[in-house]
C-alpha cells in the first residue's frame, strides 16, 4: 500500500528534524504504512483485527478533542515484517536506536530510549512518542516479525 498523499499542516516549531519526512519516496514492496489523517486512518483499519482494535481505541480517546483534526493531535506508523528499522527512521525523521537526549545509540550501556510507552500485544510492539507541547504524537506500531535489530531492542525494553 502506498504512502498516505495527505497534506497536513503542521503547526510550527514541531521539535522532530524534518517534518516532511512523512512523506518520503518508497521503494517497491515497501508496506510501510503512515496514516496522518482521519480518512488514511478509516482505510487502514480494514488491516489486522488487533491493529484494529488498537487504533480504534486511540480514535476513539482522542475523539473528544473538540475542533481538531485527528491527524493535528496523533499520527500512526505501521511497519510490517518486510520494513526495516532505516525506513522507519526515513519516515519519522529520527532514530528509534538512539537516545534523542543524549544521542546514546542502543547498545550503549547508558542508552535508554526516547519513547514515552512501549507495550507489547500479540501481533503488534506499540511505541509512542510525544513529540510537542501540545501533545501532537506519533504512535508506531511493529510487527513482531519485522527488523530483527528493532525487535530485540523491543523485546528487552517491553514491560
Amino acid at each position: 500500500m502506498a504512502a498516505t498523499d495527505t497534506h497536513t499542516q503542521y503547526p510550527t516549531q514541531r521539535p522532530w528534524s524534518n517534518p516532511w519526512a512523512f512523506f518520503y519516496a518508497r521503494r517497491k514492496g515497501n508496506t510501510m504504512q503512515i496514516l496522518c489523517d482521519s480518512c488514511s486512518i478509516q482505510t487502514a483499519l480494514q488491516i489486522q483485527e488487533e491493529l484494529q482494535q488498537l487504533i480504534t481505541a486511540y480514535v476513539e480517546r482522542l475523539s473528544d478533542e473538540e475542533g481538531f483534526e485527528l491527524g493535528n493531535l496523533v499520527h500512526f506508523v505501521v511497519m510490517h515484517r518486510d520494513d526495516t528499522v532505516v525506513e522507519l527512521e526515513a519516515a519519522l525523521g529520527f532514530s528509534v536506536m538512539t537516545n534523542r537526549s543524549n544521542g546514546c545509540r542502543y547498545g550503549d550501556p547508558d542508552f535508554l530510549p526516547s519513547w514515552e510507552v512501549i507495550e507489547v500485544h500479540h501481533y503488534w510492539y506499540e511505541m509512542v512518542y510525544v513529540l510537542a507541547d501540545d501533545g501532537f504524537g506519533i504512535v508506531v506500531f511493529v510487527d513482531k516479525n519485522a527488523d530483527v535489530q528493532l525487535i530485540h531492542m523491543l523485546q528487552q525494553y517491553a514491560v
